[in-house]
């Protein structure tokens, strides 16, 4: 007899029938009960999950939002530093931005960490450390004023400044480390939780096949081979379809992380671009006040052509500032902050006007830089030798783009007197200028504006080939 046929009559028996439905029956109910239960941890391990995720975000904001402040913390300290060195207010407004931005961050970690619960005695010991570093500052600015450069060598003062930066940098560093542990704490017990969310979605799925699987066996007592293959089919095509689901997810929060640090990258570099352009500016300011000191006028002149040249590079590198994804800078905005500052140094000077005029163009930070410097090079050449004529001196920057936006050229005329025809030496000045065009690939041009008078002016032309700044 065939196993088709002992089936039959098997089922033929009334009271096998009935015992075996009620078997049935039962594992359908067992079934029901475990998919309920699965359902449930299920569900308390997604809650879980999503409570471990915000716990390692707030971790994590708590722990970048204390290296911002230590970040601060420097800059203050830098600024502070350059104000004590060169004395100029405009390093004073700098160290005073930087204290503004000091307290922000600070409010906003103590409010995070309020928020968590944590650091809250660190969080004070910081708030009197960065109140008492204010006031010692307020003392050395009077300190400052009344002695002059003196100020700036007082040992005690800078010996309490490092040991509360020390501190303060201590405690930062042990919130950021404490939050890095619980934050790679709360990603593991989240991964844990997803894992085992995972485990419990495969079994509801698999306990409501069988749980189908056995009503249709209720109901229809002939299952075919091929609607059995089909419904294995579909599970492994949900399965299928899940982990696609998850692993598009994951794709997408890998992507988020990439451009979260890139964004943080692009930010480090902006900072290290203005933190070069403070450190140039402190060694022009030393390298003024060394000059001084120097006897022989040929050294004294070599020490000042030196200092004007780093002056002007540490102008142009405070100055950088990126466009978009790209090492791209916005050249005319560049050049105007750039000649905003050449005419606050002038302070009062009337009879120096300096105008620009520029088109819309973007090059590489690195050229931007260097036609910058050479830009204040010249600026600086004509205010310091166009003036022997007398009378008022007038400056025009020039910045020309073709239609495409690339940069073809760089013009820098003044009225003075000109410069010396009989000249044939090359000063430091012009010898860097030089060197600038080459490495820009670009050709310099030096010629009087006027053929002949008292005031036959200067014109310093800085030409590109089309694609030169693109390269």
């Amino acid at each position: 007899m065939s196993s088709t046929s002992r089936i039959r009559a098997l089922m033929t028996n009334g009271s096998f029938w009935r015992l075996r439905e009620e078997m049935s029956s039962a594992a359908l109910l067992l079934g029901l009960g475990l998919l309920l239960l699965v359902a449930a941890i299920s569900t308390y391990l997604s809650w879980d999950t999503s409570y471990r995720s915000a716990l390692a975000r707030n971790a994590n904001e708590i722990r970048v939002a204390s290296l911002e402040l230590l970040n601060a913390v420097q800059n203050e300290e830098i600024a502070a530093r350059e104000f004590l060195v060169t004395g100029d207010d405009a390093s004073l407004a700098a160290h005073d931005r930087s204290e503004e931005s000091l307290g922000g961050k600070l409010a906003n970690l103590a409010a995070l960490t309020e928020k968590a619960g944590r650091h809250a005695d660190a969080l004070r010991t910081i708030g009197d450390q960065i109140a008492a570093r204010s006031a010692r500052f307020k003392e050395a600015v009077d300190d400052r004023r009344a002695s002059g450069l003196d100020a700036a060598f007082n040992e005690e003062f800078h010996n309490v400044s490092e040991a509360s930066r020390d501190e303060m940098g201590g405690l930062l560093r042990q919130i950021a480390n404490a939050e890095m542990i619980n934050l790679v704490q709360s990603r593991s017990d989240s991964e844990t939780g997803r894992w085992w969310q995972t485990v419990g979605s495969v079994t509801s799925f698999l306990l409501s096949g069988l749980l189908c699987v056995g009503a249709l066996f209720l109901l229809r007592r002939r299952v075919n081979l091929l609607k059995a293959s089909e419904r294995v089919l579909a599970a492994f095509n949900a399965q299928l379809e899940m982990s696609v689901r998850q692993r598009t997810h994951e794709l997408e929060a890998a992507k988020s992380d990439i451009q979260r640090e890139k964004d943080r990258a692009e930010a480090l570099l902006a900072d290290l671009n203005h933190r070069v352009g403070n450190s140039l500016q402190i060694v022009s300011s030393l390298l003024g006040m060394h000059g001084t000191r120097v006897k022989s006028q040929e050294a004294r002149d070599v020490i000042e052509a030196v200092r004007g040249c780093v002056h002007a590079i540490a102008s142009a590198q405070r100055r950088v500032r990126l466009s978009g994804a790209n090492d791209l800078v916005e050249v005319n905005h560049f050049l105007d902050t750039l000649i905003q500052d050449l005419r606050s140094a002038l302070g009062g000077n009337e009879h120096v006007t300096i105008n620009l005029k520029a088109d819309e163009v973007v090059a590489p930070s690195h050229d931007a830089v260097s036609i910058g410097v050479i830009v204040t090079e010249a600026i600086n050449n004509a205010i310091k030798y166009a003036g022997s004529a007398g009378g008022p001196l007038g400056i025009a920057v020039t910045l020309e783009g073709d239609q495409a936006k690339k940069l073809q050229r760089v013009t820098v005329e003044d009225d003075g007197a000109g410069y010396d025809d009989s000249s044939s030496q090359a000063g430091f000045g012009s010898q860097i200028t030089e060197a600038l065009s080459m490495s820009l690939r670009a050709q310099l041009t030096r010629s009087h504006v006027l053929p002949a008078g008292p005031r036959r002016g200067t014109r310093i032309q800085l030409d590109f080939t089309k694609d030169a700044l693109a390269a």
